[in-house]
């Protein structure tokens, strides 16, 4: 990566010495302006090489130009962002695939969310997040109601719903079962519209099916499980936070401009949730005289440790924010510069963001909210079907079908295995290792054959690339030959198989999770009898 905001200077290297060989090889990166956006799209095809690692060079630094510190600073932060979603894709992937299985009978059952698309063309949309500067707002958000459409995050809404406010549509995707208590004692508010990701835990999924409408998003594994059905949902971006989600969403509705509020992003006035969160009451039964719930939240962010920084405001004063939420900054500017619609940032406080305004609630509502939302744009709710039973048993005949591939391709996986380590004992026999290497070939070429499965499989068992890619790395860095050479490779094929073989037992075993689920639902449903499932398969 060569930042040079000179360009005479940098064509002047380009004439002196030839690059064209570096150039050719794709990996050379010039950067002449500080624009954390540009960098970003130039450096998001290197992710997984940055994450291992850089080194920064100094000396230009020296000369006290502050671009080349600039630089750095962002290449810092890009860093940052990515190994973040790298320790949560890695964190949390094997319970992410299990919520997706276990709700895949409803993800079959749910309708797509293309009736959204364009549907509030123009109108304006206020996301709202638990940020603890949400308090300030409260009542600005009450009085204008009627003339925006709201998206809650799942968090606060019952915060609002207790301060008067109903939200049109509220956003789902953490995987954690803890999210349930967000949606008990709902059975009030039916016309309140669940859009969620379907890797959200399913006791979510399960609660609100009962509440009101739901639709969840496209997925590519769920799309790959059911490979041989119709593909009914439409695909918007998926989100890194429910914050996130909820923003997509307002684009995708044709949403303009995009208003938020409470979304901090950092710890406005030391504090890390807006008061009556659904968390605070689950730290309610230890409150006393001698822990209160400023106590809980300041040991919240005290908890954050090495990962506090500080940044500057709104208003251009110091504030604290974690390495989480400063990741969730990178990708909200991110989203931001590429966005169609206006962006309004009126959180009264947290962190500042580019590539976007900021103003008031009231005073952007003003200016572009003139007329209330008409009512019949919500008609969709009661025209619409909401569950699609009839889609359960295709949908079970699929799952059966994937689990007869992975088995199969795990069987490849273990004759690859045993060969693999055959072939280390036959490093010195080279006429007898070539010839087994003609039976790997054909293997790998079987498995190619399979490449829907073994994506699959690599979903559950995300190492196996991860440390794959470590070792070819490893391997090209040292540069040795021959049998060396070869050893380091088959050693790296054994590892390689042993998480495949890993993750086949896993997606099996989560096969047979998600037949359970198909199977409560279609006895739910009064489908449970062979005869009706296979009339059923039969009709689909």
């Amino acid at each position: 990566i060569v930042s040079e905001p000179n360009l005479h200077l940098l064509r002047t290297a380009l004439e002196q010495i030839d690059y064209s060989k570096m150039i050719a090889s794709k990996r050379l990166v010039l950067i002449t302006r500080a624009d954390r956006a540009e960098m970003f799209r130039q450096l998001e095809r290197f992710g997984a090489t940055l994450m291992i690692g850089i080194c920064f060079t100094h000396p230009l630094q020296k000369t006290g130009d502050p671009f080349y510190k600039e630089i750095h600073r962002y290449i810092s932060e890009m860093i940052s962002y990515m190994r973040a979603n790298l320790w949560t894709l890695m964190g949390c992937n094997l319970q992410t695939c299990k919520n997706l299985i276990h709700n895949l009978p409803m993800y079959v059952s749910t309708p797509s969310v293309e009736v959204h698309k364009k549907r509030f063309f123009g109108y304006p949309a206020v996301l709202v997040s638990a940020g603890p500067s949400l308090r300030k707002n409260m009542e600005d958000l009450k009085r204008y109601r009627d003339r925006v459409i709201v998206i809650a995050v799942q968090t606060v809404l019952k915060p609002l719903l207790a301060n008067g406010i109903e939200p049109d549509f509220v956003t789902s995707l953490d995987f954690s079962d803890v999210c349930k208590r967000f949606f008990e004692d709902m059975s009030e508010h039916p016309h309140i519209h669940m859009v969620a990701e379907p890797k959200a835990h399913w006791d979510v999924i399960d609660i609100y099916r009962d509440i009101g409408p739901m639709t969840l998003l496209h997925n590519d594994f769920c799309e790959q499980l059911l490979k041989g059905m119709e593909d009914h949902h439409d695909y918007f971006q998926a989100g890194t936070t429910v914050a996130h989600l909820s923003f997509y969403l307002a684009e995708y509705m044709g949403c303009d401009p995009i208003i938020l509020i409470g979304q901090d992003l950092g710890f406005t006035d030391n504090v890390y949730y807006a008061p009556g969160n659904a968390l605070h009451d689950t730290w309610r039964p230890e409150i006393n005289r001698f822990c209160t719930m400023e106590n809980k939240e300041w040991e919240r962010i005290l908890r954050q440790g090495g990962s506090l920084r500080r940044v500057q405001d709104q208003h251009g004063d110091p504030i604290y924010t974690d390495e989480e939420m400063f990741t969730y900054l990178q990708q909200f500017e991110k989203v931001f510069s590429r966005s169609q619609a206006r962006v309004i940032d009126a959180t009264d406080g947290g962190v500042r963001k580019s590539f976007c305004e900021s103003m008031p609630l009231a005073q952007a509502i003003e200016r572009y909210a003139g007329k209330s939302v008409e009512k019949h744009l919500f008609a969709y709710q009661s025209d619409h079907e909401w569950m699609h039973w009839d889609r359960l048993a295709q949908a079970r005949e699929m799952l059966d079908q994937r689990r007869r591939e992975v088995e199969t391709f795990k069987d490849l996986v273990e004759e690859t295995h045993g060969l693999v380590v055959e072939m280390l004992d036959l490093l010195d026999d080279q006429k007898t290792l070539n010839r087994k290497m003609i039976r790997l070939d054909e293997l790998r070429s079987l498995v190619k054959q399979r490449y829907s499965i073994y994506k699959l499989v690599g979903m559950v068992a995300q190492t196996a690339e991860f440390l794959r890619f470590r070792a070819d790395r490893k391997i090209s860095a040292e540069n040795t030959q021959g049998k060396d050479r070869q050893r380091q490779q088959l050693l790296r094929d054994v590892g390689y198989m042993v998480e495949l073989r890993t993750g086949c037992d896993r997606l099996l075993t989560l096969l047979e999770e998600g037949f359970a689920r198909f199977d409560q639902e279609l006895e739910r449903q009064g489908l449970n009898t062979e005869g009706d499932l296979l009339q059923t398969c039969s009709q689909a």
